[in-house]
């Protein structure tokens, strides 16, 4: 299954982990899980969300059930193809391992080249922002499910080590 136009985007992996995971059930709750994520990036995908689902069902990933309610609700689950394009995504280790889109270090080449005074500006910019950031992330932490629990943690860590690399550049200047 790991042929390359059988892998899945990190947003159809996601949204397999969302319904299978972490047992979203419609894909207004799929919807819902990226709009609230910490992530810019993420929650900036919430429009790509339902044509994803629609093209994992078509694909025969997801299967959809409508239900009785007035709303024209569908109950989602994965198939057993779903599962296991799923499971490859999950063990995939050159995907899991890629550093993917960083804004902090697409940019972080560049600080270099700011005047110091604009530089320190944005350093300093950065650091509350990073902390804040943090802190939210903090108090995210109670009453998550195990899934979301490890990724926040993980978020956690990522922008504590923006913050060390930060402070090694306060430290230079």
């Amino acid at each position: 299954m790991n042929n390359r136009q059988d892998s899945l985007t990190e947003l159809e992996g996601a949204i397999l982990s969302e319904v299978h995971h972490r047992g979203r059930s419609t894909a207004f709750q799929v919807r819902k899980a990226f709009q609230v994520s910490p992530s810019l990036e993420w929650s900036g995908s919430a429009g790509a969300v339902y044509p994803a689902i629609a093209k994992l069902t078509a694909s025969g990933s997801i299967r959809s059930e409508k239900t009785d309610s007035g709303r024209k609700t569908s109950l989602l689950s994965l198939t057993l193809e779903g599962e296991t394009r799923l499971n490859d995504w999950i063990c995939d280790p050159a995907r899991a391992a890629s550093v993917g889109l960083d804004p902090f270090r697409l940019r972080a080449g560049m600080w270099s080249a700011l005047p110091a005074q604009t530089r320190r500006a944005a350093f300093d910019a950065l650091h509350r922002r990073i902390g804040d950031e943090i802190e939210g992330l903090k108090a995210r932490l109670t009453d998550l499910d195990a899934v979301e629990r490890e990724r926040i943690e993980l978020a956690v860590l990522l922008q504590q080590a923006r913050l060390d690399w930060l402070n090694l550049r306060l430290a230079e200047d």
